[in-house]
């Protein structure tokens, strides 16, 4: 028997491909979607931007995520441990999108998002593993195996929603991993951790010190995920144990150990490793890709989720304007892939000159109101589809200070070195 024919297959079901299929079945679309794990299940990336709320808005399912009593964020803290600075950012009210966000659980925000999914129409797999894809004139016929058994399927269209695995680049393309971003994160989750006061309670914290940096975010219930970034040569060339370094790294930055004094290690250290990459293609005949499947860029603005979710947005506008004229060529989903890309350049752009510690410096000390504005809009996600003129200026005024912070440093004697060769 001939398989079903859906309008659309979509292979991963976290943030990107739920996102998708949700929006396109309350499009009335039929849509099926194959995700390998059983939800919920562990995942990095816990700390969403306020720039995200709107899209969980239209897609319905903000009410829910409201509800599920996740830590509410009010603003993002960083430190320098080299510099002995440090600066709090409070996003803004009065913009496009809330001037809150929430710190979440990933498993259980991504099984929200996909229980969602399944309840605006979409046909959820768990447990479904994909195995091989095959493009014809036609559509796209997709082999997966569930729970052992397996099985095909029929769609005029495929979303490669596989995250960092990457299931399009990886048979038909290519991976490009970005020029020393080459990360790897250690992270777990602690009770019992130092909590801030009051509406700082939920800020995420961002530690930088001489080998590498910490994010700090605190989660609903006393817990607190605690994760270390540093190069990958520091992690091949650790003699000992992940857990050793682990702890060695916490010992290292000050204000990290002085926050887990007393504080219980309450999940395993997990390890994820190459932060940053861009894959190809990102649209072909009949198919695209969506979040992680895309790219990935370093998780120091933690705008994992709020790329995930936003692509899935555009996404899904774009495949349902093509099933109602019946067209599927690569070139169709050209402004897709342009969007995309111009949204991802200012955070490209703002995490490598991150790591050179005359921005850094620069960006904790905003002189005036105007730039504190554009930092802030970037720090929301809310310059990813569109970067107002005044917020361009205000940029380069930052980035021009940056570098005449280099020359004073340099008289200084301080360091100007870029750390990404951490």
């Amino acid at each position: 028997m001939a398989p079903e024919l859906h309008d659309v297959i979509v292979v991963g079901g976290g943030p990107a491909g739920s996102t998708t299929g949700a929006f396109l079945a309350r499009a009335g679309r039929r849509v099926l979607l194959f995700e390998r794990e059983q939800f919920p299940r562990f995942h990095v990336g816990e700390s969403l931007l306020p720039a995200t709320m709107p899209i969980l808005d239209r897609l319905g399912a903000l009410p829910a995520v409201a509800a599920h009593g996740f830590q509410t964020k009010y603003g993002a803290a960083f430190s320098d441990q080299e510099s002995a600075t440090e600066h709090t950012f409070y996003f803004l009210r009065g913009q496009p999108w809330p001037n809150y966000s929430f710190q979440v659980q990933r498993g259980d925000f991504d099984a929200l998002l996909l229980d969602h999914a399944a309840k605006q129409g979409v046909e959820v797999r768990h447990r479904a593993g994909v195995e091989s894809v095959a493009f014809d004139a036609d559509g796209v016929t997709v082999s997966a195996r569930h729970d052992g058994t397996p099985l095909t399927a029929r769609a005029k269209f495929l979303v490669d929603a596989s995250g960092r695995d990457a299931l399009l680049a990886a048979t038909l393309g290519h991976r490009e991993r970005i020029p020393n971003l080459g990360k790897v994160a250690l992270f777990a989750h602690f009770r019992g951790a130092e909590r801030a006061h009051g509406r700082d309670e939920g800020n995420i914290q961002i530690h930088v010190f001489a080998d590498g940096w910490f994010w700090w975010i605190p989660l609903a219930g006393d817990l607190t995920s605690v994760g270390c970034v540093m190069h990958a040569r520091t992690v091949r060339e650790w003699p000992g144990s992940l857990d050793a370094l682990y702890a060695e790294m916490i010992r290292r930055c000050e204000r990290v150990a002085r926050g887990l004094v007393g504080a219980e290690r309450v999940t395993e250290i997990h390890r994820v490793a190459n932060f940053s990459y861009a894959n190809a293609p990102i649209v072909g005949d009949r198919f695209l890709a969506v979040g992680d499947a895309v790219a990935f860029v370093d998780p120091i603005f933690s705008t994992g989720v709020h790329i995930a979710m936003q692509s899935g947005e555009l996404a899904a506008r774009a495949i349902d304007e093509a099933l109602a004229d019946d067209r599927f060529t690569a070139a169709r989903f050209a402004p897709y892939q342009k969007t995309l890309e111009r949204g991802l350049r200012p955070f490209f752009r703002f995490i490598h000159k991150y790591y050179e510690p005359a921005f850094l410096e620069t960006f904790m000390r905003p002189r005036t109101r105007f730039v504190l504005h554009a930092v802030l809009s970037v720090l929301s996600g809310g310059a990813f589809l569109r970067i107002r003129w005044s917020t361009r200026v205000a940029l380069e005024v930052l980035f021009a200070a940056a570098r005449i912070n280099v020359w004073a440093r340099r008289r200084a004697g301080r360091p100007v070195e870029s750390r990404l060769e951490w």
